[in-house]
């Protein structure tokens, strides 16, 4: 049996930890024994280690360099998982330059490699198997982030303030409090807003129940990887409004109808109401989600797994 060690960064909540659970489940149907690099500081591997994951390729730097001491003969794969490609794109060649293999979310991040890396580059999608969800009639949007500048999670607060006095809309939100001064920006907006109610942080079960239950899901962030709420909502067919950047376009396309530029509630705001004013829109929103489904099956994640171990020898 061969056997990985997949390093995530200290702080991993929310998507990364969901990518990492998943990925770690995975390859365990593929055959492989899985550790956690913080399993291992504890107590260190003394079997052969064949893959070294790290799932981001700045902030789990320093201990991939350790574990590569240690295992000289491992092949490293390293998964950009946003940040470290879109805002820390320096600081992260060090690691893509020595990777075997580099994992990208979706295809609009392969831009952001150079030539030679992109050769050794496998686009995994997030998976979700399909579930059914019941019809939607509650007047709610979800936003699944945690609270950190970069999701800009209190945007879509924002513009629900803007929303005329007959709407019935509310945005529940549901995220970590990363970052003390905004968990009490949530808060007094909370206190203040009647549209707006944060729940604070909750088990993924929870929060894709109400993703399910949703008019649609806003994802409001400046930078993003591949949002695992974006597959999440193509295998519940949930409406999906994003901002415009790579990391969403990727997923949803370019001409996807529920864009709105990062930072612009107003913009926001208008789509929030097309969901709750005119039935054709919300249809559309829906009916492109189930149309990506496919994106986030999980047999077409082990095929890209399989396709990214081969091409690195390790295949069965």
């Amino acid at each position: 049996m061969r056997t990985a060690l997949l390093s995530t960064p200290q702080d991993a909540l929310g998507g990364n930890r969901t990518t990492a659970l998943r990925w770690a489940g995975r390859l365990r149907s593929l055959g492989w024994s899985v550790r956690r690099a913080e399993h291992a500081r504890r107590r260190p591997p003394c079997v052969h280690v064949d893959l070294l994951i790290a799932l981001h390729a700045v902030k789990v730097r320093s201990e991939i360099e350790r574990l590569m001491d240690l295992h000289p003969e491992a092949r490293l794969v390293v998964a950009c998982t946003g940040t470290d490609i879109y805002e820390l794109g320096a600081e992260a060649q060090p690691l893509l330059e020595r990777a075997d293999g580099i994992i990208v979310l979706q295809e609009h991040a392969l831009r952001e490699l150079s030539s030679t890396q992109r050769q050794r580059a496998h686009v995994i999608h997030q998976a979700m198997p399909r579930r059914s969800v019941p019809a939607r009639e509650a007047a709610e949007i979800a936003v699944v982030a945690s609270l950190r500048a970069v999701k800009e999670p209190l945007l879509p607060a924002e513009a629900a303030r803007l929303l005329p006095e007959r709407s019935e809309l509310r945005v529940i939100h549901v995220g970590a409090a990363l970052d003390p001064q905004i968990a009490e920006a949530a808060r007094l907006e909370q206190a203040n807003n009647p549209r707006y109610e944060w729940r604070g942080n909750v088990r993924r079960s929870e929060a894709l129940c109400l993703l399910g239950g949703a008019r649609a899901v806003v994802v409001p962030s400046r930078s993003e990887g591949g949002a695992n709420v974006i597959t999440e909502a193509f295998a519940l067919g949930v409406p999906v409004l994003a901002s415009e950047i790579p990391g969403n376009t990727g997923l949803l396309g370019e001409q996807h109808p529920g864009l709105f530029r990062p930072g612009d509630a107003e913009g926001l705001a208008r789509l929030m109401l097309q969901v709750e004013s005119e039935s054709g829109f919300a249809e559309q929103l829906s009916r492109l989600s189930n149309e990506r489904a496919a994106l986030a099956a999980p047999e077409r994640e082990s095929a890209a797994w399989l396709d990214l171990l081969g091409d690195l020898g390790l295949g069965s």
